[in-house]
């Protein structure tokens, strides 16, 4: 257990650190928000050692850490982790190339929560490309669980 905590911490140092690149192709970001990939890997990896809590904490920094609107990341994902414990067992049973579907779903909910957010709080609405990064944060999906350690199985 300690073992896969050093893990998790890790790999959540390293999504932070990623969240502060960013590449902009044709001035469209297309980054994805890697601590909310990482997130629910974990919780689909080992859903009994990720639990709501850890994903409001992890959101509440992530808010600070990014110095944007406090409890706009908390409530993303939040919210991210009820989707993805509502599809959980359709996720487990269907291929990789059906679970892009449902990691593709979960980003766009995520990102029409924050766009709701940002919105209502008198900011500038991105654009349609906006929503690219749902599409990028499905192929980082799909390349990582070709790799042994990243496929979700149980």
């Amino acid at each position: 257990m300690i073992r896969k905590n050093k893990s998790l911490i890790f790999s959540l140092i390293v999504a932070a650190m990623m969240n502060l690149i960013h590449i902009n192709i044709f001035n469209t970001d297309l980054m994805p928000d890697f601590i909310l990939l990482v997130l629910i890997f974990w919780f689909f990896k080992n859903p009994n050692a990720i639990s709501i809590s850890l994903f409001w904490y992890v959101g509440l920094v992530t808010d600070i850490f990014m110095g944007d609107l406090l409890g706009q990341y908390a409530l993303t994902y939040a919210s991210c982790y009820f989707i993805s414990q509502y599809f959980m067992n359709k996720i487990m049973l269907n291929n990789k190339y059906q679970q892009l579907f449902y990691i593709f779903f979960i980003f766009l909910s995520a990102q029409i929560i924050m766009l709701l957010i940002n919105v209502m709080h008198d900011l500038h609405y991105p654009g349609a490309n906006y929503f690219l990064q749902s599409i990028s944060a499905a192929l980082i999906w799909y390349l990582f669980t070709q790799f042994k350690f990243f496929k979700l199985d149980h």
